[in-house]
C-alpha cells in the first residue's frame, strides 16, 4: 500500500511500487500484486483505482503491461514452462483491460462523438479520455467536494462531479490540465480532454499485448494489436504534438484544439517511444531550460493550488522521464534529474526520517503543499522509484567506467 492516509492498494501507485520491490529482491510480492489485479478485475469488470467498494466505478492509468513486463524478465530459461503458463493468464487479463478503455468503440457515430472513455477524432480515428460511471460526490472525500459544488448551479453538479471524479482516475487529482481556469476547480473538464499520458500507456499495452501474443503464437491477434499501435502511434503525433511550440499537449476536443498547460505527461511519447529524434529533442531542451529545478522536475508550468502543479514534483513522473531521456540517448540530462530529485528525497530523510508523497521540488528546504490533504509519508512509489533510480546511476557509472575498446 502506499503509506500514510492510503491504507489500501491504489492502481497505478502500485506500478512505481513493484519497482523497488524488483530491485529488493522481492519479485514474488510483484507477481502477486499482478495476479491480484487481474483478479480484481474479473470480478469487478475493470481494475479499480483503489481496493475499496466505493472505487469501483473508475480505474486508473493503465499500468498492468508495464508490472507484467518487467516480472517476465525475472524467469530464466530452466522457467519456461512457468513462464508461458503466466503469460497466458496475463495476457488474457490485459486483453480484458484494453476492452475496459475500449468499450463503446463500435456505438460512436458522427465526426466527433465519446462514448465512457472512448473519443472519436474528426478524422474517425479513436482516443481515449478518462471517465467515471458516477456523477455523485466522492465518499472519500464527500465534504470537499460538497463544498467545491456550492456555486455550482444544480443543473451542473452532475457534470462537476463527473470531472472530479474523472480526474482521480488519471491520478493527477488535481491539476491545472483539467481546468478551464486554471486557478478554479469547479472550472474541471477532465472528461472534454484527450490526455497524452493515457493514450501513450494504452499505446504501450497495444505493443504489448502484440508482442505477447506473438509469443503465445497468435499472430492474427499481434497484427491486430500493432496496427492499433500503429493508429494510435500516428494519432497522438496528429493531434497532441505542437510543432510551433516544439511539445507535446492535451487536446480538448469539445473546442477542437490543444490545452495551453505545459506539463511532463509529455514525456510519455518519449518513455513509449513514438517520438521521433528531433521532437525527442525538442522535450529534451524544454525539461532542462524550464521544468528542471534544483529538486528535480516540477510537474506543470502553472503554480497553482492544487497538488499536481509547481511547485512540485512527484516520483512517477520523474521516472516516466528519466526513461524517456534515456530511450533517446539523453543521459547526461537524466542523470540530472535523478541526482537533484534523489538529493531531495535524502535530505527530507535526513530531516525527519521519512519518505514522502511528493516534493516541493522548487524550494528543496520546503514541505509541499496544495490539494485537499497535507503531504503523506511512506511512500511507496516514493520509495520504488528512490530504488530504481539508485540502481540506474549504478549502473551508468559502470558503463562510464568500462572502456570502449579491450587493450
Amino acid at each position: 500500500v502506499p503509506g500514510g492516509r492510503f491504507r489500501e492498494i491504489y492502481y497505478w501507485d502500485s506500478y512505481f511500487t513493484s519497482l523497488g520491490l524488483n530491485e529488493s529482491g522481492r519479485q514474488d510480492i510483484v507477481q502477486s500484486m499482478i495476479l491480484n489485479f487481474i483478479d480484481l478485475q474479473d470480478n469487478l469488470g475493470c481494475i479499480p483505482n483503489g481496493n475499496r467498494s466505493y472505487f469501483n466505478s473508475r480505474s486508473q492509468p493503465p499500468v498492468l503491461g508495464l508490472m507484467v513486463e518487467m516480472s517476465l524478465q525475472n524467469f530464466d530459461k530452466s522457467q519456461a514452462e512457468a513462464r508461458k503458463q503466466f503469460l497466458k493468464h496475463c495476457v488474457q487479463g490485459l486483453d480484458k483491460e484494453y476492452q475496459f478503455w475500449m468499450q463503446g468503440k463500435n456505438q460512436l457515430i458522427g465526426d466527433i462523438s465519446a462514448i465512457k472513455r472512448v473519443v472519436k477524432m474528426s478524422n474517425g480515428v479513436c482516443l481515449n479520455r478518462y471517465w467515471d460511471d458516477s456523477t455523485q460526490p466522492r465518499p472519500e472525500s464527500y465534504r470537499e467536494d460538497i463544498e467545491a459544488a456550492e456555486n455550482i448551479t444544480a443543473a451542473n453538479r452532475a457534470d462537476f462531479y463527473r470531472n472530479i471524479r474523472a480526474a482521480c482516475e488519471s491520478g493527477w487529482d488535481f491539476s491545472s490540465r483539467w481546468l478551464a481556469d486554471l486557478d478554479d476547480l469547479s472550472t474541471i473538464q477532465t472528461t472534454h480532454i484527450v490526455p497524452i499520458d493515457l493514450n501513450c500507456l494504452l499505446h504501450k499495452l497495444e505493443m504489448l499485448l502484440s508482442q505477447f501474443y506473438s509469443q503465445l503464437g497468435e499472430e492474427k491477434l499481434s497484427a491486430e494489436f500493432a496496427e492499433h499501435a500503429n493508429i494510435r502511434s500516428d494519432a497522438i503525433n496528429h493531434y497532441l504534438w505542437n510543432k510551433e511550440s516544439g511539445f507535446y499537449y492535451d487536446f480538448d476536443f469539445i473546442q477542437g484544439q490543444q490545452t495551453s498547460t505545459q506539463s511532463l505527461a509529455a514525456c510519455l511519447p518519449l518513455f513509449v517511444q513514438i517520438a521521433s529524434k528531433q521532437q525527442a529533442k525538442l522535450i529534451a531542451h524544454k525539461l532542462e531550460n524550464a521544468f528542471l529545478m534544483e529538486g528535480g522536475l516540477v510537474t506543470t508550468l502553472n503554480n497553482s493550488a492544487q497538488q499536481w502543479d509547481a511547485p512540485n514534483g512527484w516520483a512517477p513522473l520523474q521516472w516516466f522521464a528519466v526513461i524517456g531521456l534515456d530511450n533517446y540517448g539523453f543521459n547526461q540530462l537524466s542523470e540530472q534529474v535523478m541526482e537533484r530529485f534523489l538529493g531531495t528525497v535524502e535530505q527530507q530523510f535526513k530531516k525527519d526520517n521519512n519518505i514522502m508523497e511528493k516534493y516541493n521540488v522548487q524550494s528543496s528546504q520546503s514541505i509541499a503543499k496544495g490539494g485537499e490533504y497535507e503531504v503523506q509519508n511512506g511512500f511507496g512509489w516514493t520509495n520504488g522509484v528512490a530504488l530504481a533510480f539508485y540502481k540506474l546511476l549504478k549502473t551508468k557509472e559502470k558503463l562510464k567506467k568500462t572502456p570502449i575498446f579491450k587493450k
